[in-house]
């Protein structure tokens, strides 16, 4: 694929209906929500990994890059662009990560500090579709992750204003990744080759899902990978309820910088009903929330960058093993297929209105085919992985849904909130 050029972005971004003064989008509602509107636009067509609209997408962020004033980071021609190949691909075909950076100063501007959201989604309905679609027909993927996107734009453009305040801090490596979706390719291609030394990259933050949060909390994976943390997140939380989730269990970008031994936090609101479905618009983003998330991340990163301790990478724990029966009370809210859960995977004959897999978006019809990162084979299978956790944990469960393997983040629930 030939990588487009940089005097094509602002053409490109003009053409999905932004405009230059657009691009300076603050922690407001009407800013994020520009942000949201354009990464959803029928004409990118849900941004499925290596399509014309993944691409497209990929240079309208590279144009709000540029225009907030980062440095591009990229090793293509253009500066912005890593781009890597998807297995099985055709020959040529790539997606895309968009990079830029913000230079540090004093003691501290050879480390770098790491932030990322992935831009692509799950595409069209009908893959081989052509043509704008119309809605109904491609997953937007608002809140997946077109409100990491634009809580990254934040990021970048607070970085880029405060750029001359007195102190020493971090440089800012400011990412999109693409293919996320289909395997957290983008983000593992890029921490296998970063543009910087990997030893000077003491610390990731990862923004994906981040569209629903409501009354809180804000749920933040990865605490316990470096003992900086900690204080870190809470100081810049503020009064903004957090709770600590177990990385492993929720699969996103993070991973791939903590399997190299970086610390890696993962920031996110849980689990909604639109994920992964026609109907992840903009209207179903509560923009106030993601505001109150955008001034929490500045707020991280600014705090990663001045942190004048050292980095220590720490391991997160291992699933915790099977004790007796485990936890008999965590409910899912899923009945299953009793004639279909012989074979591989466990099927969903229907979820129960209100309950934990109702409100995360799983469907009657589903194959569940991993529970919290254990693979799941049939209905017992399901049951030893569902009494692993307990009730109030959100774990990742991706189920095959129309030949297509989708995540869903669930909070679990008790036994005792199941109807009667």
């Amino acid at each position: 694929m030939r990588l487009i050029d940089l005097t094509l972005l602002v053409v490109v971004a003009g053409g999905l209906g932004v405009q230059a003064a657009d691009v300076a989008a603050r922690a407001e509602p009407a800013g994020l929500a520009t942000t949201i509107a354009a990464l959803t636009a029928p004409r990118l067509a849900g941004r499925g990994s290596a399509t014309a609209g993944e691409r497209d997408a990929a240079a309208l962020v590279a144009a709000w890059f540029a225009e907030a004033g980062l440095a591009p980071a990229g090793p293509d021609e253009s500066g912005w662009f890593q781009a890597f190949a998807l297995p099985g691909a055709a020959e040529g075909d790539s997606s895309l990560n968009v990079l830029g950076c913000v230079p540090g100063c004093g003691d501290l501007e050879d480390r770098w500090i790491v932030v990322g959201a992935h831009l692509d989604h799950l595409g069209r309905v009908d893959p081989r579709g052509k043509g704008v679609p119309a809605p109904g027909e491609y997953y937007p993927g608002a809140g997946d992750n077109a409100s990491g996107v634009a809580v990254l734009r934040h990021v970048a453009v607070e970085a880029v204003a405060t750029r001359q305040d007195p102190g020493a801090r971090r440089s800012l490596l400011v990412c999109a990744f693409g293919a996320e979706e289909v395997g957290l390719l983008g983000s593992a291609w890029f921490a296998a080759n970063p543009p910087v030394p990997p030893g000077q990259v003491d610390a990731m933050v990862n923004l994906d899902a981040v569209g629903k949060l409501g009354a809180g909390p804000l749920h933040v994976a990865g605490l316990e990978t470096c003992p900086l943390l900690p204080d870190l997140i809470a100081a810049a939380a503020g009064d903004l309820p957090v709770r600590s989730q177990d990385p492993s269990l929720v699969r996103s970008d993070h991973a791939s910088f903590l399997a190299h031994g970086i610390p890696a936090l993962f920031l996110f609101t849980g689990a909604y009903p639109e994920m992964n479905s026609t109907a992840d618009s903009l209207g179903a983003v509560d923009l106030d929330g993601l505001a109150r998330v955008a001034e929490v991340a500045v707020r991280l990163v600014d705090g990663l960058r001045r942190a004048s301790g050292r980095f220590t990478f720490v391991a997160p724990p291992e699933s915790a093993p099977l004790l007796d029966a485990g936890n008999r009370q965590t409910w899912l809210g899923t009945v299953p297929d009793f004639e279909a859960t012989s074979g591989s995977g466990y099927v969903v004959g229907d979820v129960i209105a209100g309950g934990p897999a109702a409100l995360a978006g799983l469907r009657a019809g589903d194959v569940l085919r991993q529970l919290g990162g254990a693979e799941v084979a049939g209905l017992a299978g399901f049951t030893e992985a569902l009494r692993r956790h307990d009730p109030g944990d959100i774990v990742e469960i991706r189920v095959e849904r129309d030949g297509r393997l989708l995540g869903f983040f669930v909070t679990l629930g008790d036994r005792s909130q199941r109807p009667r």
